[in-house]
């Protein structure tokens, strides 16, 4: 009878030794990547943008890119500055406004969308 507790626990250990083993690896291979596949190089209008961030392939996406995003929450995939001029030019544009909104909290209404903001 001991003996046979002794297996069932043993089994039950490495049962949740297993679980807890893969289940990092199991919830990251679930997580999706919102990834640009394609790029548009044609210049998009400052006034439409709130914020950019940048895509890089170490992070696990096919291309470097940068992602802007619209007041209206849309994603939009350009090139990488080094690439294109007109991104360069609005990435610092974007950079400018977020400071200046830091600046006076977030108080003028063009930074009303960038206040509680997290892309």
């Amino acid at each position: 009878m001991a003996s046979a507790l002794v297996s069932v626990l043993s089994v039950s250990l490495c049962a949740l030794a297993l679980i807890l083993y893969s289940t990092p690896a199991e919830a990251q291979a679930d997580l999706a990547m919102d990834c640009c596949l394609t790029v548009s190089h044609k210049a998009i209008p400052k006034q439409v943008l709130l914020t950019h961030r940048k895509q890089f392939r170490v992070d696990g996406c096919p291309r470097d890119a940068v992602v802007f995003r619209t007041r209206k929450g849309l994603n939009l995939c350009a090139p990488p500055a080094e690439e294109e001029a007109w991104v360069k030019e609005t990435i610092k544009f974007l950079d400018t406004r977020l400071k200046k909104c830091k600046e006076t909290k977030f108080q003028e209404k063009r930074c009303h969308g960038l206040k509680n903001f997290s892309f």
